[in-house]
């Protein structure tokens, strides 16, 4: 598999995330009100483990994020979508900066702090 392959492949693979996680909230959104949660959710021990997993995901991300990106201001919007989109806004963000590679250019690019 070429080197263009892969990226192309890779390319898929995020927006495909993207799309079905939006169409996954959509669903459930219009199943379920989360906001009005039962109180046994609350309590559940799975519950919070998956809270305290989102956000610590969203913790490694963030420093990503924060390494990669030169502005701190776009550093902050990104954790901001991270935090309210979770694998959506995740998703999307690697989807962009393979989007923004030049021909040629490999994946230890998308890896490596931005420089312009």
């Amino acid at each position: 598999m070429t080197s263009q392959n892969k990226m192309n492949l890779l390319k898929a693979l995020f927006g495909s995330i993207s799309v079905f996680m939006i169409y996954l909230v959509i669903v459930t959104s219009m199943k379920s009100n989360m906001f009005q949660l039962p109180a046994a959710v609350l309590h559940e021990p799975w519950f919070t483990t998956t809270l305290v997993d989102f956000y610590f995901n969203i913790l490694i991300i963030s420093c990503w994020v924060i390494f990669r990106e030169k502005a701190l201001g776009v550093s902050i919007l990104w954790i901001i979508a991270f935090i309210c989109l979770g694998s959506i806004a995740t998703a999307f963000y690697v989807l962009i900066q393979l989007m923004g590679l030049k021909e040629g250019e490999g994946l230890e690019k998308v890896f490596s702090r931005k420089v312009i």
